[in-house]
């Protein structure tokens, strides 16, 4: 997994904003081992390689958060 520091911070982003802060901002690897959890907020903008092998990679998509949400965004 790799994230980029801090992007949540803009709140919802276009496509160009979210160049703009790829290209200011370095990614930060974060290594997550076979089996284990990794919590971040929501907005954060990350990205993971290709999956290797023959196994297939499962993703578990949890949203925690208030009632209210800021920067204009609803639950759905």
């Amino acid at each position: 997994m790799k994230v980029i520091p801090g992007s949540h911070r803009g709140g919802r982003l276009n496509e160009a904003g979210k160049a703009s802060i790829r290209e200011a901002t370095k990614e930060v690897p974060c290594p997550v081992a076979q089996g284990a959890g990794m919590a971040m907020r929501p907005l954060l903008l990350h990205a993971s390689s290709k999956a290797t092998g023959s196994s297939r990679r499962r993703v578990l998509h949890f949203l925690f958060g208030p009632p209210v949400l800021p920067y204009g965004l609803e639950w759905a």
